[in-house]
């Protein structure tokens, strides 16, 4: 999904990025045999110092069968790992909330955790989810804090967007979520130039589908907002694939692997908090420093359907020794479900693509003014992922910078076969569909030409 573009789309992402270049952070819920992954990574500048942390209690090995052809899932017996030593480090980290392994939250003495009996629990709390969700509505308010050296917030950029989501799970048992800020699928709509984007997808980790790609520890039962809670300790198995969470840059995603705690409800095995950080720093991007906490309560819909959803996130990152801290918040949620008489349209004036097929399509769609204009055909190049739908909003600012009424005829020439696009056009203009098509970038060369 959550490819989170993220999804993250692509489930869930983040992009980062000067003026020149954007950054993509993704939280990407995929297949074993996408290319795109997610994961989590910790800092030796940052290591805590202290005694390891002690879990409560430990599970025993189930002999779970394996799922959606996934290993078997087994839960660790082991002690977590011993924090890195404590080492100088020149630029304080007063900012960044505690490390994972810094400390283990107060449990209760003598409870033996059930652990297979919490991941198989909350595993299809996920299920529902996905199942009962499928599209939602919100109010999604975003801050966004540049950090200095001395770890001060500076001037506050806003940003308040309608919040549109699709969650789906395909036949090939890959998480697809589309996500729309005010009708678009824009990463530069976000301040900064750093889109976060599939954050409402990241405990679907819990998912069965997913599950079997970390390491389980249960520390016990602990509290959170006053209620009985298990918490669960998860990092990425190197020996999976990492399909969690990916920085996407210049076209190019780099996965980051990550490990951080789970609060699970003890009644309803809901997600209530998840916090996560970097395993390692990834060097390829000079990202250092990656930290989230997600905050999940009750939404009530109509038809008194009750789903927890992400009410708030926190996102702390440092790259390239550039500090920012991001607040996500959510509210005014309204669900839309497949069985709903009230369906979340399509973005209004736009033209939507759906790959019907099991690989990407590139494409570029141009867009000519109505007879009588006097404007310039607008071109827009961009890839269409396996199973997924990609809507380009019509309009000023959007992604065709054109006025609505004053778009005629348009092209879309994609280097897929004829069957394997399928258009929908929201607004009064005509396309036509060019299938097999060898697409170049636009800079070296505007047109397509036939295979």
């Amino acid at each position: 999904m959550p490819q989170c573009r993220i999804f993250a789309g692509t489930v869930d992402g983040v992009v980062m990025g000067s003026a020149q270049t954007l950054l993509y952070f993704a939280s990407l819920l995929l297949a074993a045999s996408a290319s795109v992954t997610i994961g989590w990574q910790h800092s030796k500048t940052d290591a805590p110092s202290g005694s390891p942390p002690q879990p409560v209690s430990k599970a025993s090995d189930p002999s779970s069968p394996s799922r959606n052809g996934a290993p078997p899932l087994v839960f660790s017996t082991a002690e977590p790992p011993a924090p890195l030593p404590a080492v100088a480090n020149p630029r304080p980290a007063t900012w960044l909330p505690p490390a994972i392994d810094s400390f283990v939250p107060l449990v209760q003495e003598g409870v033996e955790c059930p652990l297979p009996q919490v991941v198989s629990a909350s595993g299809q709390r996920m299920k529902e989810l996905v199942e009962n969700l499928q599209r939602f509505d919100a109010t999604e308010n975003v801050e966004h804090f540049r950090i200095d050296d001395a770890g001060a917030r500076g001037r506050r950029e806003t940003r308040l967007f309608d919040y549109n989501v699709n969650i789906t799970l395909s036949k090939s048992g890959v998480f697809n979520l589309d996500e729309y800020r005010d009708g678009r699928a824009d990463p530069a709509q976000f301040p900064g130039l750093i889109a976060t984007q599939g954050l409402s997808a990241m405990a679907l980790l819990l998912h069965p589908i997913m599950i079997s790609d970390f390491n389980l520890i249960c520390e016990g039962l602990g509290q959170w907002n006053g209620r009985p809670a298990w918490q669960v300790r998860f990092e990425q198995r190197a020996d999976r694939p990492n399909r969690l969470r990916a920085y996407v840059i210049e076209r190019r995603a780099y996965a980051v692997p990550l490990k951080g705690r789970i609060w699970i409800d003890a009644e309803t095995y809901q997600v209530q908090r998840l916090e996560s950080e970097l395993i390692k720093p990834v060097p390829q991007i000079r990202l250092t420093q990656e930290r989230m906490v997600i905050n999940y309560g009750p939404v009530q819909f109509q038809a008194n359907k009750e789903l927890w959803l992400p009410l708030n996130a926190d996102v702390y990152w440092e790259r390239r020794g550039q500090r920012f801290y991001r607040r996500h918040s959510f509210s005014n949620f309204k669900l839309f479900g497949v069985d709903s008489t009230q369906q979340i349209g399509l973005p209004e004036e736009s033209y939507c693509f759906q790959n019907t097929s099991d690989h990407n399509i590139a494409g570029i769609l141009t867009v000519s003014a109505a007879p009588g204009i006097p404007a310039k055909p607008v071109s827009i190049q961009f890839t269409i992922p396996s199973g997924r739908k990609v809507c380009k909003a019509v309009g000023e600012g959007k992604d065709l910078n054109m006025l609505p009424e004053n778009v005629g005829p348009a092209t879309f020439a994609h280097d897929g076969h004829a069957s394997s696009v399928v258009a929908e056009v929201n607004l009064a203009s005509t396309l036509e569909m060019i299938p097999d098509s060898e697409v170049a970038p636009l800079a070296n060369a505007p047109a397509l030409q036939k295979k």
